[in-house]
């Protein structure tokens, strides 16, 4: 074999080459598909965040499955504690909230007591049906980008759930209620349901439903907020919407920036 023919030979053999080693890696390494959310990694206590100027939870967990999550969901974290830099704030926000106005509209003989979930839910996960916050919460021109590091708080902490303790603040009986007490709850307001004992119910009597908290996000002072609350009162009775707060002399009050509420 000549020269010129060898030279050929080496030429076209080497693509192949190629193409047979990048075929390997790729059995090897799968590309991940477009728009498969991955497993949030569990943060160790005491890890630092690579986000400058935010802050994070001091306690934290490492993520279990949980039952009926479909494929390529993100797992959500178990409820951790509340950052004392928070706390504050956040149970002032919730006291001023509660019980929310569609369960007040019940009447008084439903308002002897309030329930309250007692670890906050999750917003703006894979699947999530509620609107995401940035397009239910339009603050106006002015305050827009004093609100955007209260949407990076969030994004930071949205797949934290947080334990929440007795440290409400209002006028009325309330109870923590925590998944099995939930679900006992749901069963007296469903018609197809088994009856409730006597203890059930009276555990449950003058309550109007269950009202949901997710965890407070706040700007860097501390001075703007955003929380998703959700009102349960039965299988087509509730309502869902993220709320908009922002702290002024004397307290935390309500901004109208909402343009979207969801109701059952």
């Amino acid at each position: 074999m000549n020269v010129r023919a060898l030279l050929l030979l080496l030429l076209f053999a080497l693509p192949l080459g190629v193409q047979q080693i990048d075929a390997q890696q790729e059995a090897q390494n799968p590309p991940i598909p477009p728009n498969v959310p991955q497993q949030p990694a569990a943060t160790l206590p005491g890890a630092s965040t690579p986000e400058s100027g935010s802050r994070s939870n001091t306690t934290s967990s490492k993520s279990t499955p949980a039952a009926g999550t479909a494929p390529g969901q993100t797992l959500p974290l178990p409820p951790i504690p509340m950052a004392p830099t928070r706390a504050d704030d956040s149970y002032a926000i919730y006291s001023l909230l509660m019980p929310g106005s569609y369960l007040l509209n019940l009447g008084p003989d439903n308002n002897q007591t309030w329930l309250v979930a007692d670890a906050t839910i999750l917003r703006g996960q894979p699947g999530d049906r509620v609107p995401s916050a940035r397009r239910c919460i339009q603050p106006p021109a002015d305050r827009q980008q004093d609100f955007q590091a209260v949407f990076e708080d969030f994004d930071q902490h949205k797949t934290e759930s947080i334990q929440l303790e007795r440290d409400f603040q209002v006028q009325i009986p309330y109870q923590l209620l925590n998944q099995q007490q939930r679900d006992s709850f749901a069963d007296t307001r469903t018609a197809s349901g088994p009856a409730p004992d006597a203890a059930t119910a009276d555990q449950f009597r003058g309550a109007p439903g269950i009202t949901y908290f997710s965890q407070v996000y706040f700007n860097l002072d501390n001075s703007l907020a955003l929380v998703y609350m959700q009102e349960f009162c039965g299988p087509k009775c509730g309502e869902g919407q993220w709320i908009a707060l922002e702290k002024v002399t004397g307290g935390w009050v309500r901004r109208n920036w909402n343009v979207c509420t969801l109701a059952s």
